[in-house]
């Protein structure tokens, strides 16, 4: 015979699993504290959702950022976009995907269209200026990689600048090699940002 389980019974088994979930990732955040990297990773769902997630590790953490929140990078050259309102994002990693296939033409066009109607999106304009050192247009686009600004990350901002400026004076240097050292650096920004932001939580506590 089937045994029905009474809708309260089944009511509590919910709450006790989502209050353990919570109990864990509460955990996570707290021995965070005690390692030397974290990486978080926020995102929107299919239905609207918000999906977080907590990584911690002794090495180097990846983070990214993207529609409004902390995400994972997009490909091997460790791409990942950190800002703006979402018909940018989505417009900004269909310009990825473009600039990653060879179609530097298409990639141009969405970087450049989407910063007509979001002027000086951090996004947009890094990617901008990675697509024009792979068309040959070095001087412009690493000018545009020097005007990168991210309000609010000041280690991911002067870190991009200095390495455009750094790796202008290259001209051996592949675009290849170009994307992956400024993408490393640029994370490295991010990672620092975010460690110091919450050290100084920590000390606050």
């Amino acid at each position: 015979m089937k045994q029905t389980i009474p809708a309260h019974r089944r009511s509590g088994t919910a709450s006790s699993s989502l209050v353990g979930r919570l109990a864990a990732l509460l955990a996570c955040l707290l021995l965070a504290a005690c390692v030397n990297t974290l990486g978080v990773g926020v995102g929107v769902g299919n239905n609207g959702g918000t999906r977080v997630g907590v990584g911690m590790g002794a090495g180097t953490t990846s983070v990214g950022v993207g529609a409004g929140g902390f995400g994972v990078a997009l490909n091997t050259y460790g791409d990942f976009l950190n800002n703006g309102p979402n018909e940018a994002y989505l417009n900004n990693k269909a310009g990825i995907k473009q600039l990653n296939d060879g179609n530097l033409d298409a990639a141009r066009k969405i970087f450049t269209d989407t910063l007509e109607k979001y002027p000086d999106l951090p996004d947009s304009t890094y990617y901008l200026g990675l697509t024009l050192i792979y068309q040959g247009e070095r001087e412009t686009g690493f000018g545009l990689l020097k005007t990168y600004r991210e309000p609010l990350y000041y280690r991911a901002t002067s870190a991009v600048q200095r390495m455009a400026a750094y790796l202008e004076k290259k001209p051996e240097l592949t675009a290849e090699k170009i994307h992956k050292t400024m993408n490393k650096e640029r994370r490295e920004g991010f990672d620092q940002d975010l460690r110091e932001r919450m050290e100084m939580r920590r000390d606050t506590w």
